[in-house]
């Protein structure tokens, strides 16, 4: 049994005094394992054994002392001064263990001197531990650092707690000391990287010459599994850049390795023997799940005949087993079979996985790697592939695949189902998020479909924002604003101002758009209509009733009111003593009161726009008309007019609120937010009506 064993086998029974017996033997045996000694000198005080504890500890530390095992004395006399409860005795001590093991570092006495360890103030033990940790990182000693490579520490300063190192690319990069064991793996002698420093030509040629064995010898000195990139890393400066993917090729070819995973996380491990590596490979084939196993019959089927056919026959069955209960599973795992070395029996045809009822949804289901080629197949052989297709096209996510399900269905003339996608993308986009986006890129970047590229899809792309059924594509659908983007070429093509205004008004009520972004838009907008630099004024829609209403309003203002509560400031200031005069200070209230409406009034009635009955365009919801929304069975009529006819309470809207301005520019058969809930437009007609 172990000496760790036995040792806390005794601390258990109670036995200390056979546990000092077995201390003292191993000491004189080898007392170099000092993480054993003292995880034993814990147990011992855990069990109240403190006193003895200490004494072992300090026999311990004069065995090393006799055998000049400096580094595991000083480990040894940290373990004591952290129990002591007077640690600067030990001073002494510590620095003669600090000198015999780290006194010939360049940068010993510096970092001596700076960690004013002489302080007879100072804790010797955290003086020693900053010490130690400093000279980790001394000049000359070499390191890997991920996505620099290998490199050589040129400078260890202390006070300004940093270390600066050579790579091969970059030089004098700092380091901050408080963050260098994260940042900084440790090269020991035999690493292969520290040859990079002793005989680079010679490395370089044994990496050139043989990739293969190369990567294992790297593999073999970090002694851990590797990604790609850590890889690419490692060979900084051994293989040239432009080199590197074909040397990659070849080097991971070697039969020993073993991957693990998929992309950028794939783990790259080393094997003793190719046999090992090929038991390594089928243990994890065996205990992985299906996805585990496709992956790994992918990558290691090359290796034998054997274990190709192996896998095959395995994925074959579980193909089979799975089938009728997840038909887009199996149907991949054909699929990849087919291009696999591995001999195996079909239990099943492949095509007939995909002629189900459900058949949009079990493309859906199928990685996007595959979904195409699945297409392909149902594109052939099933009776109704363009009803598959459209359903399939509002279950996809991926812009190339969307693209190819269109033009299929353009391709074979199915234009009514073309338009239905577009139209339903449209009228719903909350729906089909990613299908709105697919749709705006095409219409941003196809030149067939410049006639597409109209303000009222800019209004839908900013409505789309607020969204949170837009989220995965947000930040996409924000690129569409940037300078000369697609926004900015809807403004300079078209030339409406009143929708230029718009646009830019509705960039700041929404504020979901960066500020930048809106200043890029507002910049274009004033560059296609110069006059958008002058504030305009509001227009005031009004039927002809309220029109006439304010204007005999302004009338009794001018003629009747104002010249009667003049008289009444004349007779109020005849009473004398204006400073405690009520009726003077209330008849000059009233006074500014009525001027004040009566300006308002001038200033409106210049701007208004009297809304005719006759000329009022009901194909989308604007000032003037009125609408019936749904929602089920709850339906409500809304109507549009001018702020004068304002009454909410009536579900009548002033144009300038916030509910109208949601309702105007929709059409019939869109999807509305209507306070707070969503309604379908069922009808618009004018408000007369």
């Amino acid at each position: 049994m172990a000496f760790h064993d036995q040792a806390q086998q005794l601390i258990q029974q109670k036995k200390f005094d056979a546990l000092e017996s077995l201390w003292m033997t191993e000491l004189d045996r080898d007392p170099s394992d000092v993480d054993s000694f003292i995880t034993i000198a814990k147990a011992l005080r855990k069990a109240e054994q403190r006193s003895q504890s200490d004494t072992l500890l300090g026999l311990l530390g004069d065995a090393l002392k006799d055998q000049q095992l400096w580094l595991q004395r000083l480990a040894v006399v940290k373990e004591i001064g952290r129990l002591s409860k007077h640690p600067a005795h030990l001073r002494p001590q510590f620095e003669e263990a600090l000198r015999k093991a780290f006194g010939s570092r360049k940068s010993f006495d510096r970092a001596f001197q700076f960690a004013k360890f002489s302080d007879p103030q100072s804790n010797p033990v955290e003086r020693a531990e900053k010490i130690e940790m400093w000279l980790t990182y001394d000049e000359g000693e070499c390191f890997f650092m991920a996505g620099r490579g290998a490199g050589c520490v040129t400078e260890l300063n202390p006070e300004l707690g940093i270390a600066r190192l050579d790579f091969e690319k970059d030089k004098r990069v700092s380091v901050p000391l408080g963050a260098a064991a994260k940042y900084l793996v440790p090269l020991q002698e035999g690493h292969l990287l520290r040859e990079k420093f002793t005989d680079a030509p010679r490395i370089r040629e044994e990496a050139k010459s043989n990739p293969q064995q190369f990567f294992a010898r790297v593999l073999q000195s970090f002694g851990r599994p590797m990604t790609m990139g850590e890889v690419r890393d490692a060979v900084i400066g051994i293989v040239p850049e432009e080199k590197w993917s074909s040397w990659w090729t070849t080097a991971r070819k070697n039969p020993q390795i073993i991957v693990s995973g998929t992309g950028a996380k794939a783990m790259y491990s080393w094997s003793s023997s190719t046999g090992d590596a090929e038991k390594t490979v089928r243990r994890d084939f065996e205990r992985g799940d299906v996805k585990t196993k496709l992956d790994l019959a992918r990558k290691h089927s090359s290796r034998s005949k054997e274990l190709a056919d192996s896998f095959s026959s395995t994925l074959a069955t579980e193909a089979a087993r799975v089938g009728r209960t997840d038909a887009a599973t199996a149907w991949q795992i054909l699929a990849t079979l087919e291009s696999l070395p591995g001999t195996y029996d079909s239990p099943i045809d492949p095509a007939s996985l995909l002629m189900g009822p459900m058949a949009s949804r079990t493309v859906a289901a199928i990685d996007k790697s595959f979904r195409e080629r699945a297409l392909a197949v149902i594109r052939e052989k099933h009776p109704d592939w363009p009803k598959v297709y459209t359903e399939a096209f509002f279950l996809e996510d991926e812009p190339r695949i969307l693209t190819l399900i269109f033009s299929a269905l353009e391709n074979a003339g199915q234009t009514e189902l073309r338009d239905r996608l577009i139209d339903e993308t449209l009228r719903y986009p909350r729906r089909h998020p990613r299908a709105f986006y697919w749709y705006v890129k095409r219409v941003a970047e196809d030149e067939s479909w410049a006639d597409r590229a109209t303000y009222p899809l800019l209004f839908q792309i900013l409505d789309a924002l607020t969204h949170d059924e837009f989220g995965p594509v947000r930040a996409r659908l924000k690129d569409f604003f940037d300078r000369g983007g697609f926004a900015i070429r809807i403004i300079m093509n078209q030339n409406n101002e009143e929708q230029a205004r718009k646009l830019v008004d509705s960039l700041e009520r929404y504020g979901v758009v960066e500020e930048y972004r809106r200043e890029v838009v507002k910049d274009a907008a004033v560059m296609k209509h110069p006059t958008l630099r002058e504030p305009q004024a509001e227009a005031i829609y009004s039927t002809a009733q309220s029109l006439e209403a304010k204007r005999a309003e302004l009338e009794h203002l001018r003629k009747v009111e104002i010249p009667a509560n003049s008289k009444a400031i004349q007779v109020a200031r005849e009473m004398g003593d204006l400073s405690e005069n009520f009726e003077y200070k209330s008849a000059r209230a009233r006074a500014e009161y009525l001027v004040a409406r009566a300006g308002k009034l001038q200033t409106e009635l210049e701007h208004v726009r009297v809304l005719d009955p006759d000329k009022i365009d009901t194909t989308a919801v604007r000032v003037g008309t009125k609408l019936v929304l749904s929602n089920g069975d709850l339906r409500r009529e809304v109507t549009i007019l001018g702020p004068w006819e304002s009454a909410p309470e009536h579900g009548v809207y002033s144009n300038q609120s916030d509910v109208a301005k949601a309702l105007i520019g929709h059409s019939a058969g869109e999807i509305v937010t209507f306070m707070g809930n969503d309604y379908t437009i069922e009808s618009i007609r004018r408000w007369t009506e």
